[in-house]
């Protein structure tokens, strides 16, 4: 099976040095849209009422082959 790494960056960068194996990218493109909503609940809740978190996706070679991204923006209505 291929194996894919996911670099995660949001209020810091983590880089995959050890990837998952995946049956296909679609397998691993479905675990990067299951990934991101529990990585940005966790990271919103720390800080901020404007957070982004990216999910970059390479292959075994290095190469790019998906960038999934959610975005949390607040904004207080009283003051």
């Amino acid at each position: 099976m291929p194996r894919y790494f996911f670099d995660i960056k949001g209020f810091h960068h983590e880089y995959d040095d050890t990837g998952v194996e995946c049956t296909d990218l679609q397998t691993a493109v479905r675990e990067a849209k299951k990934l991101l909503p529990v990585i940005t609940s966790d990271e919103v809740l720390e800080d901020g009422e404007h957070h982004s978190v990216t999910v970059l996706i390479t292959d075994e070679d290095g190469h790019p082959v998906y960038l999934g991204a959610l975005s949390y923006v607040g904004r207080w209505l009283i003051r």
